[in-house]
């Protein structure tokens, strides 16, 4: 069995040869084959060039998040007011209804707010950079037809 197996790899060698070694066709063939490899090459250099910056842009990412994550968020009291004012669109139906004053980055929130967008409100804000703890002291309704203050705000 192993002299059959060597010599069918001796015919392929010899086939091979014949080929590529042809004197009419031989020289045209290894011209392709040579354009062939260098294209092969070229692609797999363009691949491998192209993995290597995906791969370095993601560790710069993760290096900047990881770094950020560290780094403690230092914002005075004033801008994390106004960051917050400028979230409570998203967050509840009707932000005028809701007062924020923040001191020493302890926020304190009072006035009026949906049941159903009390929780959002508190984790949203608690989540805030420069946030070291929230002082809740919302009052909160079921529907808007409880509180005159929720009446008219935008659907959320």
């Amino acid at each position: 069995m192993r002299d059959l197996i060597t010599c069918l790899k001796a015919a392929a060698v010899g086939a091979i040869a014949m080929y590529y070694l042809d004197p009419d066709l031989g020289r045209r063939r290894r011209a392709e084959l040579n354009d062939k490899m260098r294209s092969a090459c070229d692609s797999f250099g363009q691949c491998v060039r192209k993995e290597g910056a995906h791969l370095a842009h993601r560790a710069s990412g993760i290096a900047r998040e990881v770094e950020s994550s560290v780094t403690a968020a230092v914002v005075d009291d004033y801008t994390l007011v106004e960051n917050i004012r400028a979230r409570l669109g998203n967050l509840v139906s009707s932000p005028d209804t809701v007062d924020v004053s923040v001191n020493d980055g302890i926020v304190s929130l009072a006035g009026h707010v949906l049941g159903a967008e009390h929780k959002v409100l508190i984790a949203a804000v608690a989540a805030m950079a420069g946030v070291r703890s929230v002082a809740d002291h919302l009052s909160t309704y079921d529907d808007p037809g409880s509180a005159p203050e929720l009446q008219g705000g935008s659907p959320s």
